[in-house]
């Protein structure tokens, strides 16, 4: 709950909340819930623990809170997040000792992202590495953890994905990370007001990453491509500045490189999504091809649809495919080729508009609650008969 998977969590029971009484219980493992969803007030949130934990807790550390979650479980069907022991592994706890129907949710490969930490390392450290994590089975976040966890998907009654990736992997209904098309209405913001409250001068062309900042993000290519531009007036704006380490270097990197054309946002709730995004002249997801991407599909691209944005993105997962005919796609970390995209949206405004007005068409089309509201109603539906929904 402390985390930016609990985002994914939010949209589907913000979305489920139409049909069915929903609630989310989570552990915490850090300072409160996550800061972008502390202040949302629209759901109920029943959560253990507190800030003493670490992001993956050890046994037998863990286990009152695993007592407590399991009694806080209390739905006529689970749907579990992710398939990790901390969310689907107490979920299938409380599935046997109930018989109650578990639904588990995958919008992430969890094994790309361990397989990628490994990549990294040396081959001595890649087997001091597994060695290490087959050594302490009671580290609920291991290698070896993870595996296991995934081994036991089969073990659910049901799988829903966020992309084709992990459908062709685990199977599933593919249920999109679908967006608020009435409340991300670029038609209800004035960009010129805003961008004066936030320091943004009218005549300049605002080039905006939005989402958590992570390694495979792209950063590093978005801010070489930003400084190989030849219009001085375009500035690199990124919001979801976070204190960790990765955020503090490449934000360093950027004023480095860019000075005056660059500016930082940090953490924001999910109400300001829409400011932002209106502020901006171009949205940009430059995902790197990793084992941690692949089976991965940003979901700020949707938040960007939604707002009418002209977006540009790397051909990482769905991504082609969602920005198929309202987008621009480029290769992955190839900052040459992005500066020559960034240049060209800027440089044909009215091209530009046209094509994010289809982009927020297809959104509200294919990506709104509305229409995923209609494929996740058919995976619960079959439920009801058997247990008496809210």
């Amino acid at each position: 709950m402390s985390y930016n998977c609990l985002g994914r969590a939010y949209l589907l029971a913000r979305v489920l909340q139409r049909q069915y009484s929903v609630e989310i219980v989570g552990p915490i493992f850090g300072n409160g819930i996550w800061e972008p969803l502390a202040e949302v007030d629209d759901l109920s949130y029943k959560t253990v623990g507190g800030g003493t934990f670490p992001r993956f807790p050890r046994f037998p550390r863990f286990l009152p809170q695993i007592r407590e979650l399991l009694r806080e479980i209390t739905g006529d069907v689970i749907y579990a997040s992710k398939p990790l022991f901390t969310s689907y592994g107490i979920g299938l706890l409380r599935k046997l000792a109930s018989r109650r129907p578990l639904i588990l949710d995958i919008d992430d490969w969890q094994m790309g992202f361990r397989k990628e930490n490994l990549r990294n390392l040396s081959p001595t450290q890649r087997i001091r590495s597994l060695v290490d994590s087959a050594a302490q089975p009671h580290r609920t976040g291991s290698y070896w953890n993870s595996l296991f966890c995934q081994q036991l998907i089969r073990l659910t009654d049901e799988i829903t994905v966020s992309n084709r990736f992990l459908q062709e992997k685990f199977g599933g209904t593919i249920v999109c990370h679908g967006r608020d098309t009435e409340a991300l209405n670029p038609e209800k913001f004035d960009k010129d007001l805003l961008r004066e409250r936030y320091g943004i001068g009218k005549n300049i062309k605002l080039m905006m990453f939005f989402g958590t900042l992570r390694p495979h993000k792209g950063i590093e290519d978005l801010i070489e491509a930003t400084s190989q531009l030849r219009d001085r007036e375009i500035m690199l704006t990124l919001v979801g500045v976070d204190i960790d380490n990765y955020s503090k270097n490449v934000t360093t990197l950027a004023r480095q490189k860019l000075g005056e054309r660059f500016k930082a946002f940090g953490l924001q709730p999910f109400q300001k999504v829409p400011e932002f995004l209106v502020m901006s002249d171009v949205v940009v997801i430059p995902q790197n091809k990793t084992f941690a991407t692949i089976g991965q599909t940003p979901a700020k691209v949707f938040d960007a649809m939604a707002m009418a944005k002209p977006i540009i993105a790397t051909a990482v997962s769905d991504l082609p495919e969602i920005l198929d005919g309202c987008g621009w796609i480029v290769e992955s970390e190839n900052p040459q080729q992005l500066a020559q995209a960034i240049q060209y949206v800027v440089d044909h405004p009215e091209e530009s508009e046209r094509v994010a007005w289809k982009a927020r068409q297809k959104c509200v089309e294919r990506y709104s609650w509305d229409a995923i509201e209609s494929v996740l109603v058919n995976v619960f539906e079959k439920y009801r008969q058997d247990h008496a929904f809210s």
